[in-house]
């Protein structure tokens, strides 16, 4: 069995740490305990069956519910317990499981959003040169994730597939020193599946991505490091080829440590 902790990285800057981090609701204990390390650069997938607890443990980070015990540092500032709001001042974009797009506005327009969001800008009939700086980041996040045929395409008439990956630009155009995935395969079809891979994995190298995933296959395909987990508890880490290779991780995912 792979190890149950991750290797802090001394060598480049940590972007997040968790701290035996816990969040219980009432009498349950959805995550018990998680330490983690995330650096500048890395890949991380935390991967698990439905019921897992990687939801819970990405809602805490992302300032959604606050931890009950432990601390979630991001920078070495304690955002245990701030607001989300506050998470992209931090360098911190996220997406989430279901798409929360403008569907009746084009692709650009809701790459142009997510900008004035982090910057906290009010929309203006005023088009002076910041904005036309703004749509030329729009226009170039979209062929980023291979969407600058749809630029003037409304966001409704878009496939599932292609929602996926105008969220992911629009976590890349705010310029992120960590992106936050949330289950970004789900729904997705298995051609789908593959396309969203290959944009992952054709993201500069410097791009920080911690995923939570379901699927096995994305998580180990994306991620140069993974952590598995089961009933709120983080069961395994190491390399995707460790992972891959691991007999706990096969017996919780047939559903014989009674994982839900």
């Amino acid at each position: 069995m792979t190890s149950n902790a991750t290797t802090p990285n001394t060598s480049r800057t940590t972007l997040l740490r968790l701290e035996s981090v816990v969040v219980a609701f009432g009498g349950l204990v959805a995550v018990s305990n998680i330490d983690l390390d995330v650096a500048r650069g890395d890949r991380l997938a935390v991967l698990g069956p439905n019921g897992a607890g990687k939801t819970t443990l990405f809602n805490a980070i992302a300032g959604d519910i606050t931890p009950t015990e432990g601390r979630v540092l991001i920078k070495g500032v304690d955002c245990t317990s701030l607001p989300s709001r506050l998470r992209p001042q931090l360098g911190v974009a996220r997406t989430y499981q279901k798409t929360r797009l403008f569907a009746g506005l084009t692709v650009e327009d809701n790459l142009y959003l997510a900008q004035t969001g982090k910057q906290r800008r009010h929309l203006s009939l005023w088009r002076g040169s910041r904005d036309a700086e703004l749509r030329e980041r729009a226009r170039h996040a979209a062929g980023q994730v291979w969407l600058t045929d749809q630029l003037d395409a409304e966001v409704g008439d878009l496939s599932h597939g292609q929602q996926r990956q105008l969220e992911v630009g629009m976590a890349l155009v705010t310029e992120p020193d960590l992106i936050m995935l949330d289950e970004p395969a789900s729904g997705l079809s298995r051609g789908e599946r593959e396309r969203l891979i290959q944009l992952l994995e054709d993201l500069p190298t410097e791009t920080t991505l911690l995923l939570i995933e379901h699927d096995m296959d994305v998580a180990l395909k994306v991620a140069d490091s993974v952590v598995v987990m089961a009933d709120g508890v983080k069961v395994a880490a190491g390399s995707p080829d460790e992972i891959r290779n691991d007999p706990l991780v096969h017996a919780i995912y047939l559903g014989e440590e009674g994982a839900a």
